[in-house]
């Protein structure tokens, strides 16, 4: 079954949002990341770090991003396909 979506829809994907704020949580619980080299003992610092953070999420972000995705879509489908202010 085809999916009624608007041609020129921007990412709806709730993805883009996560990765936002995990980045957030890396530099707020660990500002020095972004002193780390590439090396593998910073590498697995920096795995470590990461796992930290997304560890840290709160899933009622991860459930209120869900939730607005109707909104979202019904915000794109009004504009016709363009951007809306989500």
């Amino acid at each position: 079954m085809p999916i009624d979506w608007p041609p020129y829809s921007p990412d709806l994907n709730p993805i883009k949002h996560v990765w936002k704020r995990l980045k957030e949580l890396v530099y707020q619980l660990h500002p020095e990341f972004e002193d780390l080299k590439e090396n593998e003992a910073d590498k697995e610092l920096a795995k470590a770090w990461i796992k930290e953070a997304w560890d840290a999420i709160d899933m009622d972000f991860i459930g209120g991003l869900l939730d607005s995705i109707p909104r979202r879509r019904l915000a794109v489908r009004r504009a016709g396909g363009w951007y809306t202010k989500y």
